[in-house]
């Protein structure tokens, strides 16, 4: 043999082992590449479950805190309805009570004929009962026809005393 046989023997000796191990590189490449493949399926399967959580715990918060928000609105504007009014019933006719006050303090002095245009939902009975209850808790002076607002003093006195601190 030749010096260049044996050249081009040792050459594709050499070659055939390189390509081999290309293939073989290449398989195990493949597979470490599915493996990997297959663990970040998994993770983006776990973050979906987490954000789903999540979303679930933000809805179940958002409502929570509206719901409490709202139930002391609902408790504020009774203890101060009733503070300023008089007590109060929580039916149908504190709608009544509040149109009738809302149209008194509006206009300071209002006949009762007046009244009864304003408030047409409701029957004149409805409303008479209402501005003479006005009249016993001391809100506005009544004469048969003309009603009058009295401001209330003492409520003035102290939302002024709050504004100065």
């Amino acid at each position: 043999m030749e010096s260049q046989e044996l050249l081009n023997i040792v050459t594709i000796s050499i070659s055939t082992i390189l390509s081999v191990g290309a293939i073989l590189l290449a398989l195990w490449f493949y597979k470490e590449s599915n493996k990997h493949n297959k663990e970040t399926a998994l993770m983006q399967i776990d973050i979906r479950n987490v954000i789903e959580k999540m979303e679930q715990l933000y809805n179940r918060t958002y409502t929570d805190t509206f719901g409490a928000l709202k139930t002391q609105i609902d408790a504020m504007q009774k203890h101060i309805f009733s503070s300023s009014v008089g007590d109060t019933n929580t039916s149908e006719p504190n709608q009544l009570r509040f149109s009738v006050l809302g149209c008194i303090t509006e206009k300071v002095n209002i006949s009762i004929d007046d009244l009864y245009k304003q408030v047409s939902t409701y029957n004149k009975t409805e409303i008479t009962e209402t501005i003479y209850t006005f009249h016993r808790e001391g809100l506005v002076n009544f004469d048969g026809q003309k009603i009058k607002y009295l401001k209330n003093n003492k409520m003035k006195d102290s939302l002024e005393g709050q504004g100065s601190e």
